[in-house]
C-alpha cells in the first residue's frame, strides 16, 4: 500500500489549503476569494506551493508483507515533550507537523470494523468512515463547517471546525474554551488540569497571511484531550478562520483510541482525494486506490 506524506508535515498549510477549497465552495466565496488571492504575491505563493506538490510525490511503501509487525512503539518519546511516550508521543508529534516513522507496520492506522460514513455537504474534504459505536453530528452554519463524532458512551470525542470569528483573537484563549466546554459536558471540573505538552506560536507562511496557533495535551478526571486551535488571518478582512481539532477519550483508552479512531479517520481526510469519492468495495476504511485488497476486507 502506498501511503503519500502529505499533511501531517506542513499543519499551517493543510488548514490555508482547506480555507481555499471551502472558499470555492460557491460562487459568492469564490469572489471573496478571488480578492483574497490578489493580496498575494505569485512568488509567495510559490514559497508554499511548491513544496506541498513537491510532498503529493513522496510516498512510503509497505513491504509487502501481510503481517508486517512495526517497532514497538511503547519506546518512542515525543520530539517536542520527553515526557510524552508511546502512541500518544506519535501522534501528538504527527499533529504537530512532525514525521514519524514509526507506526505500526510502517503505514497508518485504517478503521477496522466500520460502523458508518459520513461527508459534509458544504466541504467534500470532510469526509470519511468511521468505527462502529459512534455516531457523528454535522455542524453547519454560514461559512461554518464540521462534525462532532461521538462514541454511544459519550466517553469519546472527535471534533473538527471550521468558523470565521471577529478580529484576529488568541488561538490559546479558543483552545482553552473549547477544553473546558468539552471537561463539563464530562462532569469533570475544568479547573483541575494537568498539562502534559504544549506547542503555541505566531508565523506568517504566505504573504499577507498570518496564523495563530496552540497546541495542547492535557489529563483532567481520568480523560486525555489533545486539543489544538489555529487562526488564520488575511490582511484586509474583518474576520479570520479558526479550525478547531480535538480528540477526547478516557486515558485508558487513549493510546487505543489514537490507532482504532482519531488516525484512522484523519488519515482518510489528509491523504486520500475525498473530492473523487473514491470508492471502498470491501468497507474496510481504505478506498479502493490505496489498498492493496480492494475486494478483501481483510487485508488492505
Amino acid at each position: 500500500m502506498e501511503s503519500a506524506l502529505l499533511f501531517f508535515v506542513l499543519p499551517h498549510y493543510a488548514v490555508i489549503i482547506f480555507f481555499i477549497l471551502f472558499s470555492l465552495n460557491t460562487s459568492k466565496r469564490r469572489s471573496k476569494f478571488n480578492r483574497i488571492i490578489a493580496r498575494v504575491s505569485k512568488a509567495s505563493l510559490a514559497k508554499w506551493l511548491l513544496p506541498i506538490l513537491g510532498l503529493l510525490l513522496i510516498t512510503a511503501c509497505n513491504n509487502g508483507n501481510d503481517e508486517a509487525v512495526g517497532p514497538n512503539i511503547n519506546g518512542a518519546t515525543s520530539q517536542i515533550c520527553p515526557n510524552v511516550t508511546g502512541a500518544q508521543a506519535i501522534y501528538w508529534d504527527l499533529s504537530n507537523g512532525i514525521p514519524r516513522g514509526d507506526l505500526p507496520g510502517g503505514i497508518p492506522p485504517t478503521v477496522d470494523r466500520v460502523g458508518g460514513s459520513f461527508s459534509h455537504p458544504d466541504a467534500p474534504t470532510l469526509g470519511f468512515t468511521y468505527p462502529e459505536g459512534y455516531s457523528p453530528q454535522m455542524i453547519r452554519a454560514p461559512q461554518t463547517v464540521g462534525v462532532d463524532l461521538t462514541r454511544q458512551d459519550g466517553q469519546v470525542l472527535w471534533r473538527w471546525l471550521f468558523t470565521p470569528v471577529s478580529g484576529f483573537p488568541s488561538a490559546r484563549e479558543i483552545r482553552q474554551a473549547e477544553i473546558q466546554q468539552v471537561l463539563q459536558a464530562l462532569g469533570v471540573d475544568p479547573n483541575n488540569i494537568e498539562l502534559v505538552c504544549l506547542n503555541e506560536g505566531q508565523a506568517n507562511p504566505v504573504a499577507n497571511i498570518a496564523v495563530r496557533s496552540s497546541k495542547a495535551l492535557v489529563r483532567a478526571g481520568g480523560f486525555t484531550i489533545q486539543a489544538a486551535a489555529t487562526v488564520t488571518l488575511v490582511e484586509g478582512l474583518p474576520t479570520s478562520s479558526v479550525n478547531i481539532q480535538m480528540s477526547v477519550g478516557p486515558t485508558a483508552e487513549y493510546d487505543q483510541l489514537i490507532f482504532d479512531t482519531f488516525l484512522a479517520i484523519e488519515w482518510q481526510m489528509l491523504f486520500t482525494d475525498r473530492g473523487t469519492q473514491h470508492p471502498d468495495s470491501d468497507g474496510d476504511g481504505v478506498t479502493d486506490p490505496f489498498d492493496r485488497f480492494p475486494n478483501d476486507p481483510n487485508r488492505n
